[in-house]
């Protein structure tokens, strides 16, 4: 329900606040008073646009809503972290004159599109050209499906989870067979590069080993001379001098001078330091000097190992590629073949997997034609039932020789189902059916919505989560009888829902639980507009002057009187439940 709403610096409205009953609430005023403006208010919850022509320098709308019944709703405002207050939640729009927009729910900053998703859950705006219920097949199908939602909704339930399951196994069985056809193109080839590389057995970095080794050995003579001669200079020979020797002397003398002064024993173990691991690097030359082994045996070995190993990276590389292209060397192409390896393990259980799932997807494609069937023999059912209620609303909107039809057809298979769902009408005996929106005029379009409304409503079985229905001008091109009629099928709305009207028949304000008055006034060449709510005096006034033009005409006055007092003994003999009339 909304309970408040408040308006700011929209068209002729500086700042007005509204307070809406439960029930029915009439919105009525003069000719350019601003009722439009709070219809556009209510759109602007919705994340409707705002005409630059309206906006002031900053125009905002804040609506006050409560949550009782909105599980949905609530739910999702708890996921945002919104804040409510006893059950309400405040949702604030403001735009500027430059066209910037903002919305906050419950505090929370959102974007326009979940603003219109949300409060649009609890609010439904009808404007003169807005039926839309009566425009888009979904809508209808969707309206259908709520009228007989008991019936419905547990079938539609399950066929969304069967056409979920389908769509994500049919997937499944595309991306199988993608890579079982990847497996007879590259498969056995993949197979047997593994199996050349473990016959090879590389190891990595072996390659670039072995290049090393290759210059190692192709310099072997060079380099042991080298060492030796170094070795040489280290510990020297019994023909010439050498650093061994030279500190051998040195670690002595310094020893005797220590004996003598102590502070001499730090540069003596350093001395001695430096010898022993003078001979170390000595032995280590030495050795490697004799390691080298310059046969030509050894380097044919190494050579062969490296050809065998660059044409194994040559021939594979392409075929075993890693994340950059192919691979280039040793290391790479044993992380490839890991990659390759997990690849053909995949390849091996696709073809199972693959069957696996054609058997179940073949059980779906069964299970889904049944509730698809299930779907149409509820849905047609419930056409039937739905076209029988809209057309006794038609019958007390005057409109007795009209024929509505709730059409179930076949179409392509989708998530809801096969059925497309068309409301058609006949508006007088031998005339086709056609579309609703073609077949009726003005007046007879904002009838029919009003009865799909009204029988929808009442088929509800969860009253706690009320809607709201917002009426522009509903009653726009009728009068007489019909407007009568209008004001006592909203009433009966109203029993159901919360309904909030802008109407300029009285007929359909008397009817209303809550009466609110456009004011309009004029202030130094300026108009301005502000709401007020009407007691049973100020609503008497205000029903004649929409009666007759004249708010002081005694007549009128005493007709505004008998229409309210009729108004309201027919709201309470129906148990309309929309509040007294004031």
């Amino acid at each position: 329900m909304l309970s408040t709403l408040r308006i700011r610096h929209i068209g002729v409205i500086d700042d007005a606040t509204l307070d809406f009953g439960p029930g029915f609430t009439a919105l009525t005023g003069e000719t350019g008073a601003g009722k439009t403006m709070i219809v556009t208010g209510l759109s602007m919850l919705l994340g409707g646009r705002l005409d630059r022509g309206r906006t002031r320098e900053s125009s905002t709308v804040d609506g006050t809503l409560a949550l009782t019944g909105h599980t949905e709703l609530t739910e999702a405002l708890d996921e945002l972290g919104a804040d409510e207050d006893e059950g309400e939640v405040l949702v604030v729009r403001r735009v500027t004159r430059d066209g910037r927009s903002r919305a906050q729910i419950g505090g929370v900053p959102v974007p326009i599109g979940t603003l219109a998703r949300l409060v649009g859950t609890a609010v439904t705006v009808h404007g003169q050209a807005d039926q839309q219920r009566l425009r888009d097949p979904d809508a209808q199908r969707d309206a259908l499906d709520r009228f007989a939602a008991d019936e419905v909704a547990p079938l539609l339930a399950r066929h969304h989870e069967l056409w979920r399951e389908r769509s994500a196994l049919a997937q499944r069985v595309v991306e199988l067979d993608a890579l079982l056809s990847e497996r007879d193109r590259h498969g056995a080839a993949l197979q047997e590069a593994l199996e050349r590389l473990e016959a090879a057995d590389p190891q990595e970095g072996e390659d670039e080993a072995l290049r090393a080794e290759i210059e190692r050995l192709g310099n072997a003579e060079e380099l042991r001379g080298a060492a030796g001669q170094a070795a040489l200079a280290l510990v020297g020979d019994d023909d010439g001098p050498a650093a061994g020797p030279l500190l051998a002397v040195a670690a002595e003398s310094l020893g005797r001078a220590a004996r003598t002064d102590p502070t001499l024993a730090p540069l003596l173990e350093r001395v001695d330091a430096a010898r022993i691991e003078l001979s170390d690097v000595a032995a280590e030359l030495s050795g490697y000097a004799e390691d080298i082994d310059a046969s030509p045996g050894r380097i044919q070995e190494a050579n062969e190992r490296l050809h065998d190993l660059t044409v194994l990276v040559r021939d594979l590389g392409g075929m075993l590629p890693g994340p950059e292209g192919p691979s280039e060397d040793v290391t790479a192409l044993l992380a490839a073949s890991r990659s390759a390896a997990v690849d053909l393990d995949r390849y091996e259980g696709a073809e199972q997997e693959r069957a696996e799932a054609a058997t179940r997807l073949t059980a779906l494609e069964t299970a889904l034609d049944e509730a698809a069937d299930g779907l149409t023999a509820a849905r047609t059912a419930a056409a039937s039932a739905l076209s029988t209620a809209v057309q006794e609303e038609l019958r007390h909107l005057e409109m007795p020789d009209a024929d509505i039809a709730v059409e179930v057809s076949a179409q392509s298979h989708r998530a809801h189902g096969r059925d497309a769902v068309a409301i058609r009408l006949a508006p007088h005996p031998g005339a086709e059916h056609l579309p609703v929106a073609q077949a009726a005029s003005g007046g007879e379009l904002s009838r029919v919505m009003l009865a799909l409304e009204v029988a929808l409503s009442s088929s509800r079985s969860d009253r706690s989560a009320a809607p709201v229905f917002v009426f522009d001008e509903i009653d726009a091109g009728i009068g007489g009888r019909a407007a009568l009629a209008v004001g006592q099928r909203l009433a009966r709305l109203a029993r159901h829902a919360q309904v909030i009207v802008v109407t300029h028949l009285p007929q359909v304000a008397a009817h209303a639980g809550t009466h609110l008055q456009i004011v309009k006034s004029s202030h130094d060449g300026a108009t301005s507009s502000t709401v007020e709510t009407l007691e049973r005096p100020a609503r008497i006034r205000e029903l004649a002057r929409m009666l007759a033009g004249d708010d002081a005409s005694d007549v009128a006055l005493a007709h505004a009187e008998e229409l309210l007092d009729e108004a309201r003994e027919v709201t309470a003999g129906g148990g309309a439940g929309a509040g007294a009339a004031r």
